[in-house]
This record gives C-alpha cells, structure tokens and sequence, in this order.
C-alpha cells in the first residue's frame, strides 16, 4: 500500500509505511496529521497517520549492519533502515528485537560467529556527529546542538572505564534509562549520576547549560600579547565590578573546567608573596588545562577548553552563562586551521570577540610609543604583522559560518590595545582619570549606574586615529568585516612588568593595579543587552556627516580626510581639536 499526506492544501506522495514513520519520528509530519490510502481494502480512506502505524503489524524484523569493532570490546553496527549508528558490547549475545531511536523501526543484531553482542542499553546512544539530530542545545566543547534527549551521563562506579572518544581512563558515558526514586539516572552497577556529557565528544556539560542561555566571548591575539595575563585580570575584576555597580552575581559555574584561570588569579592576586616577581605559563597551542584531546572516527581532535561563569542579575531573573575561551597566538597562523584542531571553531558561534593587539610586538608602535623602562619593550625584541593574524581569524569566521565574501559580521569586535602602562605617555587621553562606569538617579530616587558610553566613544576614536597611523591595514580589515568595531586601551598590570633573575618576565602581585581590563567585556555585555548603558544625552551641537550603507561618513573638521565609521557610532558625540560634534542617530540610509 501507498499513503499519500496533505501539505498545504496539497495532496504529496506516494510514500511507504517506513517513510511515515520516519516522517513521524522526525517530526516532519504530527501523528495526528491524516493521510490517504492508495491500494490494499482501505484504498480511497483517510485516517491519521498515528492510527495507521498503530493498526499495521510488525514488519518482517530486519538485521542491523556490522560496521566495525572498537576499543574497550564494543562494535558499532546501523539500524538496517534509516542509518542511525549505535554503539553495542561484545561480552553477551541475547536473541532480542530493538528498536531504533530514530526512525522506529525494530531490527535485530547481526550474528558473530566469534562473539556475543550485547546493547548497552535499550536506547543506546550515539557518537557520531552525524547521527545526532540538531537541537535547542550547544556544547561549549565541539560547538555541536542537539535535544537535550540525548545528553549522556558519567558513569560513577570505579569499575565503568574506557569511553570510545575519551580513552581508556575515562569513566564511560551512557545513555540513561533506569532512575532511582530522586529521579537521578543510575548507571550500569546501581549508582547514581549527577554529571553530564555531550553526545558528540563526550567531554562534561555543566548543569547550568541546560536551563539557562549562554553568551560566548573568544579571546585572540599574537603570541605573547598578554592574553593569560589579560584574561585572568579580566575575570578578577569583573567579580568586583558587575556586583558593585550592576547589580549582579559573577562567580565560577564549573569549578573544574576554571581550574586554570582560578590557578593562574591565585597566583596574580592572592599570592602568599605577594613582594616578589611572578609569572604565567604561555598559553601552548595544546595541553593540560588548556584543551582537550579526544577521539572521532578515528580521528585525534583538539577542542579548547571553555572558562564557563555564571552571570545573575536581580536574583535569579536574568540568569545567564558566560563562557571565555582563551586561543594561543599560534593557531591564528595561515595553515593551522586543521579539522585535527578545532580551536578556533568557537569564533563562529561567538557573541562577542576581544582581539588583543599589542603594540611592543609592533616594530614602529614599540620604537614610537613604548617605554623602554618595561622590560617587555627593551629585552627580547620581536615583530609580529599581527594584521596577517586579524585577517586569518576573519578568514575562519567566513568559513565556519559559511558567510558570503559580500557578507559583513554582526558579532561586536572590541580590539583591545594592551600594554597601555608602556605606552600611556603618548596617548592625549589618561585613562586613569577618565571613568567608565556612571551613575543616576533611578526609579524611588535610588543610584543607578550605567556604562559611560560618551567617554568610551570618545577613548575607542582617539585610539582609532593613533591606530590608522601606525596598523590602517589593521583598521580597515576590521572595520571592513565587522559592523561594529571598538578601539579600548587596557592595561593587565597598571605598572610595568619586572625581569627575575633568571631572565624571566612577570609582575610584582602587589603593584597590580588593571586599567580598563574590564571594559572590553562589559562593552560587549552592553552590546548583546546584557548591562545599562548611558547614551549621550540630547544638546544642541552640530551633527557631523551622515549614514551611507551603513557607515557614518563625515569630513574632519580638522585636516579634511573623508573618514567612515562603523554604525556603532551612531548617536555619539566626540570632541575633534576642542570642538565637539555628534554623529547622526537616525539611521537612514543613503543609497
């Protein structure tokens, strides 16, 4: 017999029995949904598709395909039908029928003559990227989404090792399907499982990714820019920052997976020496802490590892994931880009982007601008085209995200200038006395802080300029790219770095003092709606320039340069040579 289903008015088929219920499974089409019988003594009659697949009996039970053997005694075979891969043991064989989590259908395993087979569990699970249907969820592993039927859960008993993606010391993963009176899944000898595991690469989920949306913020820059350093200063700070003046809770989601980091803020902050010299490791392009190394399809696969925090405003109601990943400079290198490291994958997926340009890397920003005081400036001289690394990082953005050569980024890019204590003396603006953070008078006459955006707007132009004379190319790659782009100068330390004895630079704990290493994050919170922020208020100074194709193109005043600005300008009012201008807010286009 055939079926035929109903699409918008439309009569569309032929289909067979398995193809609906593969439809159903999908769901493509709603078991309530009718359908037409062609042929058999039912032809011409429309019944629902639920009571269709309900009144046929069982089809002849197919055998499942051997695929291939794998580590820890397990073969992974398909279902017959649709394809779905399964995982299954060798150690029992029982005559049983299964049936297939995806499409449905029953089937049977395939003989061995030289084991027995037996499922790990009645809906066993899957591991192959392939295999797991898209979902509301995203692992901040592998980046892959899936339902959150199809999480796995970490075996707790000593004797449950050996995990075909994870290795041999890894506590297996499974698929749950008996609990125990808390509703906790139990795993094979009894005990129960608290923890979570992605389908795909098996690495551990915290809990707080199923409940709540998750914000994601890449780290990127040259080889030794500071990006340890910076990010540990960053989060350091923002667990004083967000509750003194937004209202909110910063605090670790997943102690284990910030092991590094809280190490590394230890070791800057609450050092039991806090007089003497101390440094961070580089971030290595792999290794313990920083990535982790699993295994699919035969393949070694390098994932980063995500720094995840937890994000609460007013309690509970706005409640959210944080998740930093911090990338070596290295894997920004033309070529590095390989499917066996994936660690820039995540930039794709991203909801804010910090690039970390250091201008001592910079052969005529550091002999210009740089005090030689700081041993990063006078010892070890190096040279790094770090616009090369901006436009690699662009490049893989475009593919991974599949984006047209035409299309532009709506991700917000804060470029971060670091090292501002070796270079503070050449910038017109001192960023010590210059306040990022605002307040008013809120609802009952109570303070409300906001983030100062008129300084912030003013501080990201002047660096702008200084930028375009030494890095344009820099510049206009990201302004070329990304619709909006901020220039804000940090500093990790506030104070110049220190040379040990042994030749090693670092800082003395007790000096630090961080400049705006916060207000990269807090920029980009703003922009994805995250933080107030105060706009510039209403006045009577004259607009400079207008909106063409989605850039303030204005004359300067000053020397008579045509200069075109992202849209994220819109709206602000910055001083040019002791005049102050606002740009236009109303964006319409001019074509």
């Amino acid at each position: 017999m055939d079926y035929y289903i109903f699409k918008d008015g439309l009569q569309v088929g032929p289909f067979s029995l398995e193809q609906l219920r593969k439809m159903v499974s999908g769901k493509t089409i709603s078991e309530d949904s009718f359908a037409k019988i062609s042929g058999g003594p039912q032809d011409g009659q429309c019944l629902k598709i639920g009571k269709i697949l309900a009144d046929q009996p069982d089809q002849k039970i197919k055998t499942a395909e051997f695929l291939s053997s794998g580590n820890g005694g397990s073969i992974r075979i398909a279902c017959p039908d649709c394809g779905q891969h399964y995982s299954v043991t060798e150690d029992l064989f029982k005559a049983t029928v299964f049936k297939c989590s995806k499409c449905g259908i029953k089937f049977k395993l395939p003989p061995r003559a030289d084991s027995t087979t037996e499922f790990i569990s009645n809906i066993p699970y899957v591991d192959l990227d392939s295999d797991i249907p898209d979902g509301d969820l995203l692992c901040p592993h592998c980046w892959k989404s899936f339902d959150q039927d199809y999480i796995l859960y970490i075996s707790v008993h000593p004797s449950l090792y050996g995990d075909p993606i994870l290795g041999e010391y890894a506590p297996k993963r499974f698929m749950p399907t008996v609990f125990n009176q808390m509703g906790q899944p139990l795993d094979e000898r009894g005990l129960p499982a608290t923890e979570m595991a992605c389908p795909r690469c098996h690495l551990r989920i915290p809990s707080g990714l199923l409940d709540k949306p998750s914000l994601y913020f890449s780290i990127a820059g040259a080889t030794s820019s500071g990006k340890s350093y910076f990010l540990t200063c960053l989060t350091h700070q923002l667990r004083k920052t967000l509750p003194e003046y937004f209202d909110a809770a910063f605090f670790d989601a997943d102690p284990e997976l910030n092991a590094t980091l809280n190490s590394y803020e230890k070791q800057l902050f609450m050092s039991l020496k806090p007089d003497e010299i101390t440094s961070l490791p580089a971030t290595q392009i792999s290794g313990e802490g920083i990535s982790d190394r699993i295994r699919l399809d035969d393949i070694d696969i390098e994932l980063p590892k995500p720094f995840v925090f937890d994000f609460r405003q007013n309690g509970d109601e706005n409640d959210l994931n944080m998740i930093f990943y911090d990338n070596s400079g290295e894997m920004f290198i033309p070529g590095r880009d390989e499917w066996v490291n994936q660690a820039t994958f995540h930039l794709s997926h991203s909801n804010g982007i910090v690039f970390l340009f250091d201008p001592v890397n910079d052969a005529s920003m550091r002999l210009d601008l740089c005090d030689e005081r700081d041993p990063q400036v006078s010892k070890n001289p190096r040279a790094v085209d770090q616009t090369i690394l901006l436009n690699e990082m662009i490049n893989r953005i475009r593919r991974h995200a599949n984006m047209h050569s035409s299309d532009s980024c709506k991700i917000p890019l804060v470029i971060a200038i670091g090292k501002y204590d070796t270079w503070r003396n050449k910038f017109p603006l001192n960023m010590t006395e210059t306040p990022y953070i605002t307040k008013r008078k809120g609802w009952q006459d109570e303070e409300e802080y906001l983030l100062a955006m008129d300084n912030i707007y003013q501080v990201s132009y002047t660096l702008r300029e200084m930028m375009l004379n030494y890095v344009p190319g820099l510049v206009n790659a990201a302004e070329s790219f990304f619709d909006n782009v901020f220039f804000i100068p940090v500093s990790n330390f506030g104070t110049f770095a220190e040379q040990k004895t042994d030749g090693t630079i670092g800082v003395t704990p007790a000096k630090i003092s961080p400049i705006w290493v916060d207000v990269p994050i807090l920029l980009l919170l703003a922009q994805n709606e995250q933080i107030p922020v105060a706009k510039c208020p209403a006045s009577n100074t004259a607009i400079l320039g207008q909106i063409i194709k989605d850039k303030i193109v204005f004359t300067h005043p000053a020397n008579g340069k045509i200069i075109r600005l992202p849209i994220c300008y819109a709206g602000a009012e910055i001083e040019l040579n002791g005049s102050k201008y606002r740009f236009p807010d109303v964006r319409k286009t001019v074509k």
